[in-house]
């Protein structure tokens, strides 16, 4: 296995473009910019179906230059010089790391060995790179690859429950915000007779054809567009795991999409949330049928009273 290093560089805004044109010619390939400035852009033009937790970022005056190359192709040394000297000549701190030793991986495959086959119910939930011989339960095979949805998070989880718990045989279902596939996998499973499913991002769209294909499940139809762009009929169970500012959008549209008495699932919810969302569904002729909690996160089965 060959020897991976990295080191930080620490610079004012403005000289990053600079640095990082040294640092191509004396042989670094793989750059990662670090710049607070970029966050604050974001969220002056943030998607609504796009939260950022702030936690999640430092804010920082500087820009960091994260640099990695592979051991024996690089000289340090004369890096560090030439930071250095670029430095003294422009009469600017700027601050390099010491070099440090990174474990060199597949890092596309990493994560793989942490996901294992469970059990939700009566559904076995594996990774398609997993071979298993079951016979008493439902199994559902998912490749995630780069869409939300393995099942292991509390909310598909509470969604796959509760999908469970209703009569699917022959019905027809829609799975908002579909991801990885996983619910639209599960409905037909259960015995849907015809799942759409619709997502805005067109890796999801992917992700969930290649897991209907990988279930040898041929009534699931994935669009790419937003909430109910693309639905032109109603629906008997409408099935979304996404958060409570997108679903205060979709919530006054569903009549559009529900069938009298149909069904709907909505999870993506913190248990904070639950007075705020289940006031939305009453205010729009949703009857609350059952709230269901896993950790701190919730799950609501409602019904469209159609009055």
């Amino acid at each position: 296995m060959e020897k991976w290093l990295s080191f930080d560089i620490k610079c004012p805004k403005g000289y990053d473009e600079i640095i990082s044109s040294i640092l191509y010619d004396l042989g670094i390939e793989n750059l990662q910019i670090d710049d607070y400035q970029d966050v604050l852009d974001f969220k002056k033009n943030q998607p609504y179906w796009v939260v950022i937790d702030d936690e999640d970022f430092v804010e920082h005056d500087n820009v960091i230059i994260k640099a990695f190359y592979e051991d024996d192709k690089v000289n340090y040394d004369e890096i560090e010089a030439q930071i250095k000297e670029f430095s003294t000549n422009n009469n600017i701190d700027i601050q390099i790391s010491k070099n440090k030793e990174i474990e060199d991986m597949d890092w596309a495959n990493e994560w793989k060995k942490y996901y294992e086959p469970f059990y939700i119910g009566n559904i076995l939930i594996k990774p398609s790179w997993i071979d298993i011989d079951e016979s008493d339960h439902t199994v559902v095979e998912i490749n995630p690859g780069m869409a939300f949805g393995t099942g292991l998070h509390e909310t598909t989880n509470l969604c796959i429950e509760q999908l469970q718990e209703l009569n699917l045989i022959d019905k027809i279902v829609l799975d908002i915000g579909c991801g990885s596939g996983i619910l639209s996998v599960v409905s037909s499973k259960l015995g849907a007779k015809e799942v759409f499913a619709t997502d805005i991002d067109p890796l999801a769209i992917e992700a969930t054809l290649e897991n209907a294909n990988l279930n040898k499940i041929s009534n699931i139809n994935a669009v790419q567009g937003s909430l109910l762009d693309n639905v032109d009929k109603k629906y008997d169970v409408v099935v979304a795991n996404i958060l409570l500012n997108v679903l205060d959008i979709l919530i006054p549209d569903l009549p559009k999409a529900l069938k009298k008495d149909g069904v709907f699932i909505c999870s993506g919810l913190i248990n904070s949330q639950k007075d705020n969302i289940v006031n939305t569904l009453e205010k729009n002729n949703l009857e609350i049928v059952e709230v269901s909690e896993k950790g701190e996160w919730i799950s609501i089965i409602s019904r469209f009273k159609n009055v």
